[in-house]
Formats: C-alpha cells, sequence, structure tokens
C-alpha cells in the first residue's frame, strides 16, 4: 500500500473508532476489568463558562485564529499575515491555555464549525465572532476536545434550526442554543482519560505516517531537480 494509501487508511479507521467510543458501542473497561458507570448527558452550560474578558486596552497583539484543521494557531502563522486590523481590537476575547473557541464558519472538515482548545501558552485574543468557553474542571480537556471533534453534537444544531438565518458559509449560532448543545460524558475521569488517550494515539500513527510522506515527497523533488538540471 502506497504511503498516501496508508494516511488515508488510519484517517478512516481513526473515524469508525470515534463513531463506536461516543456512540458507546464501544466502552473501557477499569484496572479490574469492571465496567464503568454509566454515561450522563450533561450541556455545555454544565461544564463551560462563557468567558467575557476583553482586550479592552489593546495591548495584547497575539490574535489567534480557529482552524479546522489546524486548531487555534497564530494568526500571521496561519495567513502568513495580519487581519486584524491594529486598533480595532480591544473587542477582542482574552483565552488562555485550555480554553475551548468556536468558530461558526462551516467547512468540509468542520460542517457545523470547528470547536477547538487553546494549547499555547501566551495569552491570546480572538473575534468577538466566536464563542470562547472556560472548561469548569469537571471534565477532562482532552476527552472534551477529542468529543467535539467526533461530531456527536451536530444532530442537535442540525435539529434545533442553527441554520435559520445563517449565512451560507456560517452556522447561525445563539448564545443560548450554545449553552444547549448536549455532552455526552463518562461518570468516571479514568474512561474519560482512556478515550483521550487512544484517540491520541491514533492521532500520533497518522502524524508519523504523515511526517514519512511528506520526506519522500521532498526526496523525490529533490531527486527530480538534480535530475533534471
Amino acid at each position: 500500500m502506497k504511503q498516501k494509501e496508508t494516511v488515508v487508511a488510519w484517517q478512516e479507521r481513526k473515524k469508525g473508532v470515534m463513531q463506536k467510543i461516543f456512540s458507546q458501542e464501544v466502552r473501557f473497561k477499569d484496572e479490574d476489568g469492571e465496567n464503568f458507570p454509566d454515561w450522563k448527558e450533561k450541556k455545555i452550560s454544565d461544564i463551560f463558562f462563557k468567558i467575557k474578558d476583553k482586550n479592552k486596552d489593546g495591548k495584547n497583539q497575539n490574535v489567534i485564529t480557529n482552524s479546522a484543521e489546524y486548531g487555534l494557531i497564530n494568526q500571521r502563522e496561519f495567513f502568513e499575515k495580519d487581519i486584524a486590523v491594529d486598533g480595532k481590537m480591544e473587542n477582542y476575547t482574552v483565552i488562555k491555555t485550555g480554553d475551548f473557541v468556536y468558530n461558526p464558519r462551516k467547512s468540509k472538515q468542520a460542517p457545523y464549525g470547528p470547536f477547538n482548545c487553546y494549547q499555547l501558552e501566551e495569552e491570546g485574543i480572538v473575534s468577538p465572532l466566536y464563542t470562547c468557553l472556560r472548561p469548569k474542571g469537571n471534565a477532562d480537556e482532552k476527552y472534551l476536545l477529542w468529543y467535539f471533534k467526533s461530531g456527536s453534537w451536530y444532530r442537535f444544531i442540525y435539529e434545533n434550526g442553527a441554520q435559520n438565518g445563517a449565512r451560507h458559509d456560517r452556522v447561525g449560532m445563539t448564545d443560548s442554543l450554545m449553552q444547549e448543545i448536549p455532552v455526552y460524558l463518562p461518570q468516571a475521569l479514568e474512561e474519560q482519560q482512556k478515550i483521550a488517550d487512544c484517540l491520541s494515539a491514533l492521532d500520533d500513527v497518522i502524524n508519523n505516517y504523515k511526517e514519512t510522506l511528506t520526506a519522500w515527497q521532498e526526496l523525490k523533488k529533490g531527486l527530480l531537480q538534480q535530475i533534471f538540471v
């Protein structure tokens, strides 16, 4: 199997595993081989505070973009230029490590908008178009990130009319709708962590294959340049 096909195969495998885990078709067991307690249905409002801290003095210039493919990254790194206008960032929201950010922009990778966790150490600021949430500490952050990546919450958005009145490229997300989004949560923190570790391990495998593929592509490019010089 070619390297690119291997990457695609692992990506499809990960999707399948995620579906089985978050539908609870597959469950983990504790260290004694016993079943964990049943999951509970929570809401965004049960698990997060809404962040209202604004960049009032405009001093923070670390503008962060919420990308479906790359997560929460520095805007200049993503666009290779600054998009935010100097002097217009007082209304941007300040985020810290571990905060979650929702972007209503639709894409192929995130048809209802990406929900990502801020991993960088330096405080950042994001567009007021984004919804920013801070975990209350009653759930594992890595589990929550994987839950939102799984798309398990898409049906709720679809059934509750978030498309009404929205631009063609954005989800019509209201604050009240956001607060009601269901989060299916294992009661045992250990099970949350097992799920996050499992999916992160799959991601590591995929990233290793991607790196190998990139190395081969660069080698091929270099050889062709030498041959046809």
